[in-house]
C-alpha cells in the first residue's frame, strides 16, 4: 500500500496552517442539521450523516473493531464542550459495514448505523437527501465538508463544528494521483491556493455534500492533511444506493 496513504482518523502528523478543519471556518449553529458526531467517553471520533430519523452514514472504518454499546450519537450539537438544549445523545441498535469493505485499500469504505429509536426531528435535526443512483458530482463542482476533528498540530480540537469548501477533481485526475488506490466508487476533492483546505484527524465519516445531498463520505487522505498534492478521497455514496436502500427497507 502507497506510504502517503493514511486513514484520516490517523492524519496526525505536523499540518501546515491546521488552525480549523484544514483551512476551514467555523459553521454557523445548527446550519448543518443532518451532522453526526459519534462518541466515546464524551469524545469524538468520527462523523456521520443523519439519512433517515434512525439511520446514520458514515465510513466503515469508523466502525471496525468498535463495539456498538460503547457508542453514543449526538445529534443537533455545534458546541461539543457545551451542549444546548437542541442536542439529542442516542445509541446504536445494529451497525451494518458494506460486505466488501476492504480495510487495505479503503474500497467501499461505507458502514450504516441503525439508531436505537428515530430522532425527533427539528429545525436543528433533520436527515440529508441521498443522491440519485449511480449519479456522479461535476469536475470543479463545489461542495463542502465539515467536522469536529482536531485543529491543530498538538490535538487540539475545536470549539465547535468547523467546515470548509471543496471542489470536486475529475474521476481521470484522482486515478492519476492516487493509482493504484483510486476506485470508480470513490471521489476526491481539494481547494487550490497557498493554505491546505480539507478533512483531518476526526474528521472520518462525516459528509461531503454538494446541491445539499451527501455525496461523499470522508475516508482517506494523504500525508498531509488537505494537501491539494494528494486530494483528499471520499466513498461516493451515488455508487452504493442499492446497498443502502437493501439494508434500510429490509429492517
Amino acid at each position: 500500500m502507497n506510504s502517503l496513504i493514511l486513514l484520516t482518523s490517523l492524519c496526525l502528523l505536523p499540518i501546515s496552517g491546521a488552525h480549523r478543519i484544514v483551512g476551514g471556518r467555523a459553521a454557523r449553529a445548527h446550519s448543518r442539521p443532518y451532522m453526526v458526531s459519534l462518541q466515546i467517553r464524551g469524545q469524538n471520533f468520527c462523523g456521520g450523516a443523519l439519512i433517515r430519523p434512525n439511520w446514520v452514514l458514515t465510513a466503515a472504518h469508523c466502525m471496525e473493531d468498535t463495539r456498538v454499546d460503547v457508542v453514543r450519537v449526538v445529534l443537533g450539537a455545534h458546541d461539543l464542550s457545551n451542549p444546548d438544549s437542541f442536542v439529542q445523545v442516542l445509541t446504536i441498535q445494529e451497525s451494518f459495514t458494506h460486505p466488501e469493505y476492504n480495510p487495505t485499500t479503503f474500497q467501499n469504505d461505507l458502514n450504516l448505523l441503525k439508531l436505537n429509536r428515530s430522532a425527533n426531528i427539528t429545525p436543528s435535526v433533520r436527515n440529508i437527501r441521498l443522491p440519485r443512483n449511480d449519479s456522479d458530482v461535476n469536475p470543479g463542482s463545489s461542495c463542502s465538508v465539515a467536522g469536529w476533528g482536531q485543529v491543530t498540530d498538538f490535538g487540539t480540537l475545536p470549539r465547535a463544528l468547523m467546515e470548509t469548501d471543496a471542489n470536486v477533481i475529475s474521476r481521470e485526475a484522482c486515478n492519476q494521483l492516487w493509482r493504484p488506490n483510486f476506485f470508480d466508487s470513490m471521489l476526491c476533492a481539494a481547494s487550490p491556493g497557498p493554505r491546505n483546505k480539507g478533512f483531518c484527524s476526526g474528521d472520518s465519516g462525516g459528509p461531503l455534500v454538494c446541491r445539499m445531498r451527501v455525496e461523499g463520505v470522508v475516508s482517506f487522505s494523504g500525508l498531509f492533511c488537505g494537501d491539494p498534492r494528494t486530494p483528499d478521497v471520499y466513498t461516493r455514496v451515488s455508487a452504493f444506493l442499492p446497498w443502502i436502500q437493501s439494508v434500510i427497507n429490509t429492517l
